[in-house]
């Protein structure tokens, strides 16, 4: 027999106990981070963006590099635009009446820009001048063919309107230089209302604007949806006054219920075309007259600022009083500003309504710089000129120069030695002296205490007066308005720490109740009833003291007697 071989038993194909306890941590740690990435991750549509953003320019029609993404806006705007379908997501305007006004003297000028942004979404609407035209497949009405006597004076104005009619070319080349055109307007206003009822009768809402008006429709759709009554008498906007008359701006942009414009149509109606005529001619302002019509029918105009807002993105004053609200209109936009603001609405990365600190994000903040010199930021608010106007040591030289201007912000909230600060003679000691006792600060309870009431964010320096303010625009070049020469500055360290501490917009969007502005309104009519009976109570009693009472009228026969005194 041969020599038996031991029995081989083969071993288990498992690797050594400490070497599955490591891959199993392995895999376990793996599984635990994939779980853990799912719980962070962003919002489900990052990825597609995500893609959108890195690789779809390369495949996709109508797709271009955003021009408003840069240095400072990364977070604000996407990096590539698509504007293939820019209506997608635009709110109805099924129960909303669009009207815009122009004049034949910028029509061309305006109104191309408004057709190819926003005006492009919304299917129908109304547009009125002083003169018919036509722009590619939008029809432009003559609001004020139908008034009497128009050509029949020689006031600048009619003048003006004569020659439009009259031109056989281009109008810039006919009525350039000519005036009349701000009076020529006002004549619009009233016209503009029989017109708009007769042509679109019985919508909920009007909304009137102007051709430089921007309106963020989303947000404007929204609050007359569902924070505005359209049963009611509603004249609401952002508001002017005239002589103690309140109304609601037109370049600001104005909104109307349906019933309040029929009652109003209805009203203008009966007014003599010449009487109306007269009306403009003998005020100021066609939007004014436009309130004192209304006024006739009991309605007071409803305030809805800053939502309703005059300003544009280079004017916009952000400050605690504005900044978490959302913005309806902007004003005073030429072409280029209309179209900018557009392209943000298209790329913007939120979705929630459009805030007024969004506009700080997106067009100003990264354009703040300590100082610019011949640039007017509008900085106006506390000015110093003498030593006297000063409170403190920093202040009392403000007026000095620029230099000193500037260090008024820089030492707002700090413990300054007045003493040790009149020693330092030159700008470089001063502005190392303030620095140093604002970083210390800035780390303390104190610091963060005087960011989140900061009540000094710019200042503006021209011909020895320096001027601080409580909020901060971009301003312009002094040039542009043809200005007396300034020097510009924001405090932009205490402008971010503002924003950290205080400009979060935790609370969400902060739509602004509208208040009513006029006699008409409920508190104001209740506080002449109280006045009416402080009246009545005051004559009873000086006719008391000479044994005199007010005559009541008497039940019955002899009631409709004349009051008078017994």
């Amino acid at each position: 027999m041969g020599v038996h071989e031991p029995t081989r038993f083969l071993a288990p194909a498992f690797p050594p106990r400490s070497v599955r306890t490591i891959v199993l941590s392995f895999i376990g740690t793996c599984f635990f981070f994939s779980f853990y990435r799912l719980s962070v991750l962003p919002d489900p549509g990052y990825y597609p963006h995500y893609i959108y953003d890195h690789i779809a320019n390369y495949f996709e029609p109508g797709v271009y590099n955003n021009t408003l993404y840069q240095n400072g806006t990364e977070a604000a705007v996407h990096p590539h635009w698509n504007f293939s379908q820019p209506c997608q997501g635009f709110p109805s305007t099924e129960d909303v009446m669009v009207v815009m006004k122009t004049g034949a003297t910028e029509s061309f000028d305006k109104m191309p820009t408004q057709l190819l942004t926003s005006l492009q979404c919304i299917p129908d609407f109304l547009l009125f001048s002083d003169l018919e035209q036509q722009i590619g497949k939008y029809h432009i009405y003559n609001v004020l063919d139908r008034v009497e006597d128009i050509l029949s004076s020689d006031r600048a104005e009619f003048l003006l309107y004569q020659a439009q009619q009259d031109c056989p070319i281009s109008q810039k080349e006919c009525t350039t230089g000519m005036p009349g055109g701000w009076d020529l307007d006002k004549y619009k206003f009233l016209n503009m209302v029989l017109r708009t009822w007769e042509m679109r009768p019985s919508m909920k809402w009007y909304v009137f604007v102007e051709a430089d008006t921007y309106v963020v429709w989303a947000n404007l759709i929204e609050w007359l949806n569902t924070k505005m009554d359209a049963t009611d008498d509603v004249y609401v906007g952002g508001i002017a006054f005239l002589n103690n008359l309140p109304f609601a701006h037109g370049g600001t942009g104005y909104a109307i219920s349906g019933v309040l414009l029929e009652r109003l149509a209805e009203h203008v109606k009966q007014i003599p075309a010449k009487v109306l005529n007269e009306m403009a001619m003998h005020t100021c302002c066609g939007d004014a007259l436009l309130a004192d019509v209304i006024d006739k029918l009991n309605v007071s105009v409803l305030r809805a600022s800053p939502m309703f807002n005059g300003e544009k993105p280079n004017t916009l004053p952000f400050s605690p009083r504005d900044w978490c609200q959302p913005l309806f209109t902007l004003h005073h936009m030429n072409s280029e500003e209309i179209s900018g603001v557009w392209q943000y609405e298209q790329t913007r990365t939120k979705a929630d309504p459009l805030q007024i600190r969004d506009v700080y994000h997106a067009f100003v903040g990264p354009n703040l710089v300590p100082r610019r010199p011949q640039w007017n930021n509008l900085a106006e608010q506390r000015c110093f000129e003498t030593p006297e106007d000063g409170r403190g040591v920093v202040e009392k030289h403000a007026h000095e120069s620029a230099e000193a201007c500037a260090r008024v912000c820089l030492a707002e909230g700090l413990a300054v030695d007045a003493e040790a600060y009149e020693k330092l003679r030159t700008d470089d000691e001063r502005d190392w002296y303030l620095q140093q006792r604002y970083r210390r600060q800035s780390s303390t309870e104190r610091g963060a205490s005087v960011a989140r009431d900061r009540s000094c964010f710019s200042w503006r320096y021209r011909d020895g007066k320096c001027c601080t303010s409580d909020s901060f625009r971009l301003g312009y070049p002094v040039s542009a308005k043809k200005e007396d020469d300034a020097t510009s500055g924001w405090f932009v360290d205490g402008i971010n720490r503002w924003i950290e501490e205080h400009g979060q917009c935790d609370e969400g969007t902060e739509w602004v109740t509208p208040v009513c502005v006029g006699k008409w309104c409920p508190d104001e009519m209740e506080k002449q009833r109280k006045q009416m009976e402080m009246n009545e109570q005051a004559k009873e009693e000086m006719l008391k003291k000479f044994g005199l009472e007010l005559a009541k009228p008497n039940d019955g026969e002899g009631g409709d007697e004349d009051e008078g005194l017994r």
